[in-house]
């Protein structure tokens, strides 16, 4: 019954309002060329009337205006939510929403097949499937949800070859394809901890280190033909140049706020000094037993230990673990930005080793409950321990918050500006603006100009944006030649003061509520 419960909950959390607020301009991304998808069979970047870019011409497709920048995966998982349901927001989140839910699914079945304890299973999805940063990711038209499955998928693997499976070598293979394919870095992220697992392999069972490296060799036959058709080595020139010791403490930080505080991951090291000192204690109270017993002649009673030992996988196991989490983030430093999308693949990681953790050094079992409720519904284990170190994080109640406002819909100045155009324009008309504008290629029937690549000339657009309505790359306004004014009135419009990054799905920029500021946003329409 708490099985059932967890995913009834788990259902609704991820579907119900899936298509409250538009796409922002990663998800539109995705949502276009799936939509291309459907009409030319692969993501074409040109439809005959919007071209799609990030970077221009030349940068993020081929020649022959396919998309290249990025693995087709996601593209094409959209495309089937479209094919099935129709190109809506609804259907374009709907098929991630349902890998997620999946996910669930499958992190309690590796978890109980791993540990054999219930406990753990449920309390490992819970922890997972109340996580704010999970629920934000997971009803996105993005491969998020994708990853966090190929990741279960891969610590399953780690499992299965240390206990001498060799299935594990198709598990592992499996998760770092579906990885690669749904965003390289993450894949990548992964690799290093292959070396270590090798080791511990060819020392125990050399025939299972050869399994490694069999995957490996098929990670890399799957990857080829994309890397050679896409020539994905040119992308090493986004390599970042930012302050690495910066960027590790974002990324640390941001684990601790967002996905696990450490001080769940520090409970062995607390069980330990714990086992240490009821090993002194122990050790005093059989001295004094011993002493009464020499004097009586009675003989002490030899008393069970108090924990049970675990398997031997398990150790070896939760090493490999947590060797995970600092070689993951040391490669995430590389390319440019910081996301915590690429931090999300390591949320069922930490989840698993804080829920056996709990369990194994709390021994009461209504205290470690209780752990686990209060971190489900609070953020009070990562700041308290911090608090000096939290920077512009506050005390929340994340999943409360989620939970009272997942249902409301959400207007933006997007929505405003979609809106508009969509009863004012003519299908076919050009509107210019110095921006991608996914969204606007997406939810009207224009033709987007980007003035960032595309020169405004004859025949003009019948509509000019003053500013980006969706995205973050242009946030200064568009100042209307003075060749062009005379051929142009400006239009004004009150739209939603909501912040550029009200939609992307990262707690810190998340908004749950429709701002009830309204400001002026000029559009220019052609006399």
């Amino acid at each position: 019954m708490v099985y059932i419960a967890l995913f009834v909950g788990a259902f609704l959390l991820l579907f119900c309002n899936l298509d409250g607020r538009l796409f922002w301009g990663d998800e539109a991304e995705t949502a276009t060329l799936a939509r291309n998808v459907l009409r030319f069979g692969i993501p074409r970047t040109f439809d005959g009337a919007n071209r799609l870019s990030l970077y221009g011409a030349g940068f993020d497709a081929n020649a022959h205006d396919v998309w290249t920048w990025s693995p087709w995966l996601q593209q094409y998982i959209a495309a089937a939510g479209f094919y099935m349901f129709g190109p809506t927001t609804w259907a374009g989140r709907v098929l991630f929403a349902l890998v997620a839910w999946g996910s669930l699914g499958l992190l309690a079945l590796v978890a109980w097949r791993i540990y054999r304890d219930h406990r753990v299973a449920i309390a490992a999805s819970l922890l997972v499937a109340t996580s704010e940063v999970f629920l934000l990711h997971a009803r996105q038209c993005r491969y998020y949800s994708v990853s966090v499955l190929g990741e279960i998928l891969f610590i399953y693997g780690i499992y299965q070859l240390l206990a001498g499976k060799r299935a594990g070598t198709w598990t592992l293979s499996l998760a770092l394809v579906l990885q690669f394919y749904s965003n390289y870095i993450v894949a990548a992220a992964n690799l290093p901890l292959l070396a270590p697992l090798a080791w511990t392999l060819c020392k125990k069972q050399k025939p299972m280190a050869f399994r490694v490296v069999l995957s490996v060799v098929l990670l890399c036959v799957c990857a080829i033909p994309w890397v050679l058709y896409a020539h994905s080595w040119r992308q090493s020139g986004a390599l970042t140049h930012q302050n690495l010791a910066w960027k590790a403490w974002y990324y640390l930080s941001e684990f601790n706020f967002h996905l696990m505080p450490w001080s769940f991951l520090l409970l062995p090291a607390a069980g330990v000094l714990v086992r240490r000192r009821l090993a002194r204690t122990n050790k005093a109270t059989v001295g004094r037993e011993l002493e009464a017993a020499t004097k009586t002649g009675a003989c002490p009673v030899n008393k069970p230990g108090t924990s049970a030992e675990s398997p031997e996988t398990i150790r070896p196991f939760e090493i490999h673990l947590s060797l995970l989490l600092p070689l993951y983030i040391l490669v995430i430093l590389a390319p440019p930005g910081t996301f915590i999308r690429y931090l999300l693949p390591l949320l069922p990681v930490a989840c698993l080793l804080g829920a056996a953790w709990v369990f194994r050094y709390v021994r009461r079992m209504s205290l470690a409950m209780g752990l686990v409720g209060v971190q489900c519904a609070c953020n009070l284990f990562a700041i308290a321990p911090f608090y000096p170190l939290k920077g512009e994080h506050t005390f929340r109640w994340p999943f409360i918050e989620y939970v009272t406002h997942f249902t409301r819909p959400y207007t933006d100045r997007c929505a405003d500006v979609v809106g508009f155009l969509n009863q004012a324009a003519k299908p076919g008309q050009t509107v210019a603006v110095s921006d991608p504008e996914f969204p606007l290629k997406f939810y009207t029937p224009l033709r987007v100009l980007d003035a960032r690549f595309e020169t405004i000339t004859q025949p003009l657009p019948e509509w000019i944006l003053s500013e980006s309505a969706s995205g973050v790359v242009n946030q200064h306004p568009l100042e209307l030649p003075q060749v062009l004014a005379p051929f142009y009135e400006p239009i004004t419009i009150q739209v939603h003061a909501s912040p550029r990054r009200a939609s992307i799905p990262e707690p810190d920029t998340w908004q749950y509520e429709t701002t009830t500021n309204k400001a002026p946003f000029i559009i220019y329409r052609k006399k």
